[in-house]
């Protein structure tokens, strides 16, 4: 077992932020969330791929690839300008219960990494980050807009109810040979 349980940082200031979320909703494109149909999951999924985006987000992309490298040690597959990525979207009410996030059945790669990057402009209550490794560890530093987090996505996590307010999130899976 790995240990690192998960790595954050704070990179964008309120102003990057509104300029990440102007790119990814100038850049919408269709998709289907496939979440863990195990799970509720009430939160707003729209899609962007990175390609558009990257330059706006490179800091984030940077962060995740050195924790790679520093905590976890995953076989990587590059990260192409046609990869979809998930903007998340949770309004009062809504909520993400216990998951993983992975692909079991695709015959070629397994998901290792899951990336989030906090692009709320406006303040929100609830919708902690909760992992789950022999017990609950709310990642509270994750609240804080402009902050990434990134964990094996194998680790169980949820997204806490929103209590009032709006949080948005870009989710980066990163992915790999399959695990052996």
């Amino acid at each position: 077992m790995r240990a690192a349980n998960y790595t954050s940082m704070n990179i964008f200031n309120k102003s990057d932020i509104k300029e990440i979320n102007k790119a990814i909703n100038q850049n919408l494109i269709s998709g289907k969330d496939n979440y863990a149909q195990e799970s509720l999951k009430t939160s707003e999924v729209k899609f962007v791929n990175l390609g558009k985006i990257q330059k706006y987000i490179n800091p984030f992309l940077e962060f995740c690839l050195t924790a790679n490298n520093n905590f976890f040690g995953f076989d990587l597959h590059p990260l192409t300008s046609f990869k979809k990525l998930n903007y998340n979207i949770y309004d009062e009410g809504t909520e993400y219960n216990w998951h993983i996030d992975a692909v079991p059945t695709d015959p070629v790669r397994d998901i290792k990494l899951t990336a989030l990057l906090n692009l709320s402009e406006e303040s929100y209550e609830g919708g902690e980050l909760v992992l789950f490794r022999a017990n609950e560890i709310i990642c509270n530093e994750f609240n804080t807009p402009g902050s990434a987090i990134i964990f094996p996505s194998y680790i169980n996590h949820k997204v806490n109810k929103i209590v009032s307010g709006k949080r948005h999130t870009l989710a980066i899976w990163m992915s790999g040979p399959k695990f052996r």
